[in-house]
């Protein structure tokens, strides 16, 4: 029986993830680096270390995480994410039911705090969480399921207990390999295999129902 359900943020509860690839698409442009679009594809769910650390492989002399973050935070300045334009507005009826209902609530994204903390301050969502993690606390990162075993230990639900909300091929293994029943919601952009999770929705709104049933 379900007893918390822990969500993956970028590309579940905000559309970021296009956005991001973009961006990154433009950065390696501007600065002429030439790159593999199917690597960066592959990239889409990681942490902004794995990010970094792929850029620094295409890179054409030394580039240390403070130069890499100054060069592309100099690109977008004054060019914020709009985080309340792309969230999806079935969320809140979600967390909503969610809460009424005393299912804990978790998030483990692979996203920075910095950045879990504008998404979540901008779209109003930070106080449905009993657990907040990011993916820069931890040594592995997804597909390593370090992150969600943790949430879950926060929580205090076994994980067996537990379903997470992914889209990513990395997000749905880690889920998968802390022992979580996982949802992966639809995404047919990014090549992601999500046949590995329990079920696929296309909506937020199918949690509710899977778990009424």
């Amino acid at each position: 029986m379900i007893e918390a359900v822990i969500f993956d943020m970028d590309g579940v509860i905000v559309d970021t993830e296009p956005v991001y690839y973009k961006r990154m698409q433009d950065f390696l442009a501007h600065h002429q680096v030439d790159f593999d679009k199917r690597e960066l594809t592959h990239l889409v769910g990681s942490t902004e270390e794995d990010v970094w650390k792929w850029v620094q492989g295409l890179w054409d002399g030394d580039l240390s995480r403070e130069k890499y973050d100054k060069a592309y935070g100099d690109l977008y300045e004054g060019e914020p994410v709009s985080y309340q334009d792309i969230v999806d507005q079935e969320i809140y009826d979600v967390l909503d039911w969610l809460k009424k209902e005393n299912y804990k609530v978790g998030l483990a994204s692979s996203s920075s705090f910095a950045n879990i903390e504008s998404v979540l301050e901008q779209c109003q969502l930070t106080h449905y969480f009993d657990s907040i993690l990011s993916g820069e606390m931890f040594e592995q990162s997804k597909p390593h399921p370090e992150i969600y075993l943790n949430s879950a230990k926060k929580l205090d639900v076994h994980p067996n207990y537990c379903l997470a909300i992914e889209d990513s091929t990395r997000g749905i293994k880690a889920g998968k390999a802390a022992g979580m029943t996982v949802f992966a919601k639809k995404d047919n952009r990014f090549n992601f295999q999500q046949d590995l999770a329990d079920k696929k929705i296309k909506s937020l709104k199918e949690i509710m129902e899977e778990l009424k049933k």
